[in-house]
């Protein structure tokens, strides 16, 4: 497999994964929008927006510079490394359904850091709860959002 392959198949995948966060897990699993403030789907859309939007841009780079994209051999796509980023990004809209916003985004941040090979307990905890917490904190007293 070729860099040009391996960033193709990454690129859609990656795309795929988030117009599905988008279409479907998103609107499934958030709360009703009460009429004011902003909607529980803001923050949740804009992110998988965003990633949506880059993994498009990467393809377009591919498809721009094909000619002189670098032709390398390369060990292949590391499934894994999708799999433990996407699986816990699905499971994280119902959880936040079950267990609320701040349990489900602390548990979400610990997956991701303990999969991405953080070790240390003080970065691990004070990534994992502080975000959270400032999100929290911001969607519900200055924006209004209803969390769930």
């Amino acid at each position: 497999m070729t860099t040009i392959q391996r960033d193709t198949i990454s690129y859609t995948v990656i795309a795929l994964a988030s117009g599905i966060l988008l279409l479907w897990i998103i609107p499934a699993f958030s709360p009703e929008y009460p009429g004011y403030g902003a909607p529980a789907t803001l923050v949740p859309d804009i992110a998988a927006g965003f990633m949506l939007g880059l993994s498009l841009l990467g393809l377009l780079k591919i498809a721009w510079t094909r000619a002189g994209y670098e032709r390398t051999k390369v060990d292949g796509v590391h499934w894994l490394h999708l799999v433990k980023f996407f699986v816990p990004c699905g499971i994280m809209m119902p959880a936040m359904h079950y267990l609320g916003f701040i349990p489900a985004g602390v548990l979400f941040l610990l997956v991701i850091q303990l999969s991405c090979g953080q070790r240390h307990p003080v970065p691990l905890v004070l990534v994992a709860v502080l975000p959270v917490v400032l999100v929290y904190l911001l969607m519900r007293y200055v924006l209004s959002v209803p969390m769930p």
